[in-house]
């Protein structure tokens, strides 16, 4: 009798000790496939949307556009004093100021927007349910606001960075991610190389 207890107790604890090394591994796949997802799909950096996140959701946008007839608004960000930031305080400090601003923007829009960073100085924003260009403008000014906020840095100084943007509403300015993008892309040049506030 005691050792057909002994027995029973011995493969007992062997089947626990089994089912903690399948949790683990259970556990250890699991972290593994978070950590591909991320890689895959946000900016390593900020933590932002990538290019293939950004992606996925300018289609669901479309979709919910459709349905819903609201349009939604792409915005096309370039940091203005990024590059003389680099220079002159170097590339952990330029890195700094990339984490900072991708902060904001999450801050300043709303939790159903996108913010994305598609590399270097360079964001995207999916702003969802827009009913017309009084509100992107409202918006704009927001984003124009923020961007004007200096950036403290861990040495001690604090720098201006600053922006320009541009606007493509869907669907009037473009009927594609390609088409929007671009016009996005252009009236944020022009807004660059005037160095006026963008029209919305």
């Amino acid at each position: 009798m005691g050792a057909t207890i002994l027995i029973l107790s011995i493969r007992l604890g062997r089947a626990r000790a089994i089912e903690r090394t399948l949790r683990q591994s259970l556990d250890s796949m699991q972290s593994a496939e978070k950590a591909l997802k991320e890689r895959a799909y946000y900016d390593h950096l900020t933590g932002l949307a990538n290019r293939a996140l950004l992606v996925d959701r300018f289609h669901l946008a479309i979709e919910r556009s459709k349905r819903s007839r609201v349009p939604f608004a792409t915005v096309m960000i370039d940091l203005n004093n990024f590059k003389a930031i680099n220079d002159t305080h170097g590339h952990a400090a330029g890195d700094q100021v990339l984490v900072v601003i991708g902060k904001r923007l999450l801050e300043t829009v709303r939790a159903s927007d996108t913010v994305s960073r598609l590399g270097g100085d360079e964001f995207v924003l999916i702003i969802e349910s827009v009913e017309d260009r009084r509100e992107l403008a409202q918006i704009g000014q927001k984003l124009i606001d923020m961007l004007a906020e200096k950036v403290p840095l861990d040495s001690g100084t604090v720098v201006s960075v600053g922006g320009s943007l541009g606007f493509a509403l869907y669907p009037g300015d473009g009927a594609s991610m390609d088409t929007m993008l671009h016009v996005a892309d252009q009236a944020m040049y022009d807004c660059k190389t005037s160095g006026m506030m963008p029209l919305f």
